[in-house]
Parts: C-alpha cells; sequence; structure tokens
C-alpha cells in the first residue's frame, strides 16, 4: 500500500516526486530504511551481548566448579599420601579458579576481541581447543542425563 505524499499523490512514493522542501521521497525512503536496519542490527546486537552475558556466567560457574572439584580431589590426594599429585592438582584447581575470576572480571566484549585474537594468532590451537572443550562437556552431558557413573 502507497502513502500519499503532502500533494496526496499517492504515487509519489515510487516515482521520486520531489517533496515541497525539494528532496525525493525516494531520498528519504532510503534514510528510512537506512535507519531501520540500524535499529534492528541495534537491537540484535543487545540481544546477542544479553545472551553472551549469560553465557559467560555459565562458564564462570562450569569453570569455578571445577576448580572446587579439582581441590577436593588434590586433598584426597594428599589424605592417601600421594603429594606429588596433590599438589599438581592443586596448581590445576588454583589456575582454573584465576581463569574463573579473569571471566567475571572482563566485559562480554572484551572476552569476545580476546578469544578472536587467540584464534587469529594460532587457529590450530583454537580448533583443537574446541574439540577438547566439545569432547568434556559432551562425557560430562552424558554423565549428567544417565544420572551420573552409577547407573553405567
Amino acid at each position: 500500500m502507497q502513502t500519499p505524499d503532502s500533494t496526496g499523490n499517492p504515487n509519489a512514493a515510487s516515482s521520486g516526486t520531489p517533496n515541497s522542501d525539494g528532496s525525493t521521497t525516494r531520498e528519504s525512503l532510503k534514510q528510512e530504511g537506512r535507519q531501520l536496519g540500524e535499529e534492528a542490527a541495534n537491537t540484535v546486537r543487545a540481544q546477542a551481548l544479553s545472551e553472551a552475558e549469560k553465557r559467560k556466567y555459565t562458564a564462570s560457574r562450569t569453570v569455578s566448579h571445577s576448580a572446587e572439584a579439582l581441590e577436593s580431589a588434590a586433598d584426597t590426594f594428599r589424605d592417601q599420601g600421594e603429594q606429588t599429585l596433590a599438589k599438581t592438582t592443586s596448581a590445576m584447581a588454583q589456575h582454573l579458579s584465576e581463569f574463573a575470576d579473569t571471566i567475571d572480571g572482563r566485559n562480554t566484549e572484551d572476552l569476545a576481541a580476546e578469544i578472536e585474537r587467540l584464534a587469529r594468532r594460532n587457529p590450530g590451537l583454537f580448533v583443537l581447543g574446541g574439540i577438547g572443550a566439545g569432547f568434556v562437556l559432551s562425557r560430562f552431558l552424558k554423565a549428567s542425563s544417565q544420572g551420573g557413573p552409577s547407573h553405567r
């Protein structure tokens, strides 16, 4: 459906007929299209950042829980007299805990930029890391869906 221009001409929008100020309707439509495109892009960007923020929180919590589990394992190794394993496991737990703090302390845009830089500098490492993370996640989800290791 076409909207009439200020003169009442319903065909002015598509004909490029000049308005009273000398500009054409076509130009104003282009401008409106650009503005709508920018608004849509801003909306999508805001939604993506919101989702990324949620995932950042989930990742931080997962890493933090993993660090706690490793520290618990280190305590068990200490109790069993396995000091070397205890030290190694405790060090891994400490690094994971620091990583969780790093995730918490950075904004989503900075993290995304850092991940992109890492992927550009070391694409092979990035792909291997993604495969490893996918493997660990799939094992975790499989174990969770089966109710843990006792149901095997």
